[in-house]
């Protein structure tokens, strides 16, 4: 819950409001689940005094804010906690406890959320500011992509992340579809489709390629369901398919008189004839 707390911090700073104006915290019924699981709520009156309610007793307290500093301190007569502005809402303000790194305190105003289901709405918020969509994995995992726009496909270069955090770098298969995204330091680097073809000797070669109907260098090749090392397979009559560590370094000719034409294709059109 921290790490994801952090993240939602980080990614959605940018749609922060502001404490300075206090006009989001005065008389708004805001509640907390503290650390014995049970809700407390805060009303912040204008004149800095602080109504706590748990259970039904009821406690005045005071609070005040330093707008230099971005603080909140908070006084619940217990105790003084003094939090600094993390992500700030209508709806949701998460605060970070002063001096720690993943300590926060998250409120939720019982008029927008009155289900205190902080985590929904945020998801929700998330989505919406980030222009997010959901792919299912195979695995069950739901990767979030980030869309430059609401109308935009998923593309190249496109943020990615699970729970609002980092994705680990590898290739990632979309549940019921042919599709692949090859993710580096949590953005899209490759989205590939896996096309079958068959050797003349009756073996099938897979390949994830970025275009499902041209080869290009760097495509990845698999065979008897492994990805294959370095070897030169026997792609077809007239070509085979050299490959290096696993991907397609070319696709040539087998006939020398035709191979050069092959290779001035290539360095023409970036991709090879299958």
């Amino acid at each position: 819950m921290k790490t994801y707390l952090k993240s939602i911090v980080t990614q959605m700073s940018n749609y922060s409001a502001k404490l300075d104006t206090t006009a989001i915290l005065i008389n708004k019924p805001w509640a907390i689940i503290d650390e014995e699981f049970e809700m407390q709520k805060l009303i912040f009156k204008k004149d800095k005094e602080l109504i706590l309610s748990k259970n039904g007793q009821v406690q005045i307290g005071k609070w005040d804010y330093f707008p230099e500093a971005k603080s909140l301190l908070i006084d619940r007569n217990v105790d003084k906690i003094l939090c600094n502005e993390a992500f700030i809402d209508q709806g949701v303000m998460i605060l970070k406890l002063d001096g720690t790194e993943n300590r926060f305190f998250i409120l939720a105003n019982e008029n927008i959320v009155p289900d205190l289901d902080v985590n929904r709405y945020l998801k929700e918020l998330r989505y919406q500011k980030l222009k997010i969509v959901e792919r299912e994995l195979v695995d069950g995992r739901i990767l979030e992509v980030q869309r430059y726009d609401e109308f935009s496909n998923i593309s190249i270069a496109n943020r990615v992340s699970m729970e609002a955090d980092l994705v680990v770098d590898g290739i990632y298969k979309i549940a019921n579809s042919q599709y692949y995204y090859e993710i580096e330091k949590s953005r899209i680097k490759k989205i590939l489709t896996e096309t079958r073809y068959f050797n003349p000797e009756g073996h099938e070669i897979v390949i994830q390629q970025q275009r499902s109907n041209k080869i290009f260098n760097g495509d990845y090749v698999f065979m008897y369901g492994n990805q294959v090392g370095t070897s030169i397979i026997n792609f077809s009559k007239s070509k085979n398919l050299v490959v290096r560590d696993g991907k397609v370094v070319r696709l040539e000719r087998k006939n020398p008189l035709t191979r050069w034409f092959s290779k001035v294709w290539k360095s023409i059109f970036s991709y090879y004839e299958a």
